[in-house]
């Protein structure tokens, strides 16, 4: 099955600079323009509700790291998509 392109998969429009959210099954779920926003969608992916920013940026370099969940810049997810890396 051939993949398709990268302007087709990309699900974020109006920027190239931009964070996407991956789930541990390397879903890419949602994105945003700014990392803590994109950190915010990872929690609430998780279930994990009713924290401030800060404590959301502690659970994700904690808890959300060690679950599988990942915030990764738009470059990078385009070099993962290429690869085969992404859902």
């Amino acid at each position: 099955m051939k993949k398709e392109q990268w302007s087709k998969f990309n699900r974020f429009h109006g920027s190239e600079d931009f964070y996407g959210c991956v789930d541990p099954e390397g879903n890419w779920f949602d994105s945003a323009t700014f990392f803590e926003t994109a950190v915010h969608w990872c929690c609430m992916s998780a279930g994990v509700s009713d924290l401030s920013p800060a404590e959301e940026l502690r659970w994700m370099s904690e808890g959300g790291f060690h679950k599988g969940y990942s915030v990764i810049h738009s470059s990078m997810l385009r070099k993962m998509y290429k690869a085969g890396l992404l859902k």
